[in-house]
């Protein structure tokens, strides 16, 4: 974020991989404590997902790829935990061009369960895939969210991250972390639920309490936002 007087100029794309770091290892954190305060024993596993040279992009590939492990879970009766991030592939785009996409996911399995293959599976038919179990998958997570790539460089339409399986509690929890630090001060609890209301501001859920935004939008293209003179509680 560069400033010029009281205005700033937020970068997007630096905002948006921040966004995407926080909201991936969030997920993968909350999977992990949902796991350890029910005491069963679970695998983690790690699943790379990429593409042969010359196949399109389509935002359906994920789409329907999660389907189908969440279908097979079913099937055997067991919970679908799962966070995934997509990454760009920064040194092939520059020698071969395209979309350069590829995909990382953490599945949570009963131990007694093995993941199958996915490329086998006829789940991911758009390239190779790799599957591992993770030693520590929020930390596999959290250096594949951080790498990311630059977030320009993705599809437009392109989804980033994504999770599943949680609790409602844990979901809530997931939500509040994602909201600005002056939300979490004021709202200093999850329970509250805090959404943000249409023309800004933020609304607890638990409380019925509103609290303005701390800042306004001055332009949309660049993005320039500036200090609101007073922080009002209504």
């Amino acid at each position: 974020m560069s400033s010029k007087s009281s205005q700033f100029i937020v970068d997007r794309l630096k905002s948006r991989l921040s966004r995407l770091k926080r909201s991936v290892i969030t997920a993968g954190r909350l999977h992990e404590e949902e796991i350890q305060s029910q005491r069963i024993r679970i695998t983690p596993w790690m699943i790379t997902l990429t593409y042969a040279p010359g196949v399109e992009w389509s935002q359906l590939h994920i789409t329907e790829t999660i389907k189908s492990v969440r279908q097979w879970c079913e099937r055997r009766g067991v919970k679908f935990r799962y966070v995934w991030v997509a990454e760009i592939q920064e040194k092939r785009k520059l020698k071969h061009g395209g979309h350069c996409l590829h995909y990382y996911i953490v599945v949570w399995l009963p131990g007694h369960l093995n993941l199958p293959k996915f490329d086998k599976r006829g789940w991911w038919c758009h390239g190779m895939t790799e599957t591992v179990k993770a030693r520590s998958p929020v930390g596999y997570l959290a250096k594949y969210a951080s790498k990311g790539g630059k977030t320009n460089q993705f599809p437009k339409v392109a989804r980033i991250s994504g999770s599943g399986g949680l609790t409602a509690e844990s979901r809530w929890q997931k939500s509040w972390w994602s909201m600005p630090i002056y939300v979490r001060e004021r709202f200093d609890n999850f329970l509250h639920r805090p959404t943000r209301l249409k023309g800004g501001g933020f609304y607890s859920r638990l409380s019925g309490e509103i609290i303005d935004s701390l800042y306004e939008v001055v332009k949309l293209s660049p993005l320039i936002i500036t200090p609101k003179q007073v922080f009002k509680y209504a």
